[in-house]
């Protein structure tokens, strides 16, 4: 007996011990291919779908078409929240927010510029923001974009309080 077969007159005959081998090995690969084949097919149809970008006014509702006094009303309007910070009071100088605030709040100004400020205050603490957290933290919120020619502007709107 040789690798397993029994040799009667010349004629290769397998043994039960090398069928069972052979049988062992054809299940082991049907069995892999079958396995990666289902991983391969499983990935692709059940991959969920990357998500999809929240952009107001292009693949969502523009809910705050007035930018900062769209979302900052009420007990959260911007001059009380500027009161809590100890900002000057603007009395009537303030007509549109954030325009007319950036005649204070330029670059070359004493003032800090708007915008580093208002970007701090609204990702202070990362993706635990609130703006982050309950506005999805899109740039869309504050800023317009015109997909026609690129162009990003400030949203304003007038004051609310």
């Amino acid at each position: 007996m040789r690798g397993g077969f029994f040799f009667a007159a010349a004629v290769a005959v397998p043994t039960a011990r090398s069928m069972a081998m052979i049988h062992a090995r054809s299940a082991t690969l049907v069995l892999a291919a079958g396995l990666a084949g289902a991983w391969l097919l499983g990935a692709t149809a059940f991959a969920a779908d990357p998500p999809k970008a929240y952009l107001p006014g292009l693949t969502a509702p523009d809910e705050a078409p007035q930018g900062c006094v769209s979302c900052h009303k009420g007990s959260r309007n911007l001059k009380v929240m500027l009161d809590a910070l100890d900002h000057r009071d603007m009395g009537d100088k303030i007509k549109v927010v954030p325009d007319d605030c950036k005649s204070c709040h330029e670059d070359d100004d004493e003032l800090e510029a708007l915008g580093p400020v208002s970007h701090s205050m609204h990702y202070a603490r990362g993706s635990k923001s609130d703006f982050v957290v309950k506005h999805g933290g899109s740039c869309l919120n504050c800023h317009a974009l015109s997909t026609g020619t690129g162009e990003v502007t400030t949203k304003s709107g007038p004051t609310n309080w």
